[in-house]
C-alpha cells in the first residue's frame, strides 16, 4: 500500500524541489529564526514574510489549498496561544499598555503569524523533499546519530500504523456496513487496540528481518548529496530576503 500523507508533492519537478536538502534545511531554519525574533506586536513585517513564503509555494507548484489544509489541523493550538498569552498579561497586570486592547490584539496576532508562517515553511520543506532525503541532509549537517535513527524508524513504522488502520477499518466495514448505531466507543476502542497489537507484531518482525540482513543502526543512502552553484545562489538570496525584512522593515513603516 502506498501512502503519501507525510511528504506529498515531494516528487514534483520544480526549481525548489531540485535544491539540495541541506540548503533548504538551513534556509528554513534561518527564515523561522528571523520571523520568531520579531518584536512582539510588530505586525507589518509579516506582510513581506508572507509574500516570500507564498512565492516559494508558487515556485514549488504546491497547491496553496493543500498547505492551508495542513495548517488547519494545528491552527487550534496556535489560536489558543494567540488568545491566552496577551490575555494573561492583561489579567496579571505585568505590562501597562497605553492602549491595552489594541496592544493585546497586536501581540496575539503577532504570535499567530509567527507560529502560522513558521509551520507553513515547515510544510513547504517536507512537501519539496522526501523525508529520508531530509534525514540524510540532517546527518550531513551533523545531527546526533541517535536522533537520526529514531526519526528514520518512526518514519518507516508510521506507514505500518496506516496500513493496519486501513485493514481493520475495511474489516469492520465489511462486518457492519453503514454507520455504527450502537457500542461505538467499544468498537472503536477494540479497533485501536487491534491496530496497536498488529502494528507492534509486524514492526518486530520487520526489525528482526533488518537485523538478519546486517542492520547496524545506519541507513545507507543510495544517492550522495552534491552541492551545486545554483543551490548556493538561490538559498543565499532567499536567506538575505528574510534577513533584510528582519533588519530593515521597521514597525509600522
Amino acid at each position: 500500500m502506498k501512502h503519501s500523507f507525510i511528504d506529498k508533492y515531494s516528487e514534483l519537478n520544480s526549481l525548489m524541489h531540485k535544491l539540495d536538502p541541506r540548503v533548504k534545511l538551513i534556509m528554513v531554519f534561518l527564515g523561522i529564526v528571523a520571523m520568531v525574533s520579531e518584536t512582539p506586536g510588530n505586525i507589518y513585517p509579516f506582510v513581506f514574510y508572507g509574500a516570500v513564503i507564498l512565492t516559494l509555494i508558487l515556485l514549488s507548484r504546491i497547491p496553496p489549498g493543500f498547505v492551508l489544509k495542513r495548517l488547519f489541523f494545528v491552527s487550534p493550538f496556535i489560536i489558543m496561544a494567540a488568545l491566552f498569552y496577551p490575555a494573561s498579561l492583561m489579567l496579571a497586570g505585568e505590562y501597562k499598555f497605553v492602549n491595552p486592547q489594541a496592544e493585546a490584539i497586536n501581540i496575539g496576532l503577532s504570535i499567530f503569524l509567527k507560529a502560522g508562517m513558521s509551520i507553513i515553511l515547515l510544510i513547504w520543506l517536507i512537501s519539496t523533499e522526501k523525508f529520508h532525503a531530509l534525514l540524510h541532509g540532517l546527518r550531513k549537517l551533523r545531527m546526533p546519530r541517535l536522533i537520526g535513527i529514531i526519526s528514520a524508524l518512526m518514519y518507516r513504522y508510521v506507514f505500518i500504523l496506516a496500513d493496519e488502520s486501513l485493514k481493520t477499518t475495511r474489516a469492520r466495514d465489511s462486518r457492519s456496513p453503514g454507520k455504527l448505531k450502537m457500542n461505538r466507543i467499544k468498537v472503536y476502542s477494540n479497533q485501536m487496540a487491534m491496530i496497536f497489537l498488529r502494528s507492534w507484531e509486524r514492526s518486530k518482525t520487520i526489525y528482526d528481518s533488518m537485523l538478519s540482513r546486517g542492520f547496524t543502526g545506519d541507513f545507507k543512502d543510495m544517492k550522495e548529496l552534491e552541492l551545486k552553484r545554483n543551490d548556493i545562489l538561490i538559498s543565499v538570496l532567499i536567506v538575505l530576503v528574510f534577513l533584510s525584512i528582519r533588519v530593515f522593515i521597521e514597525p509600522g513603516a
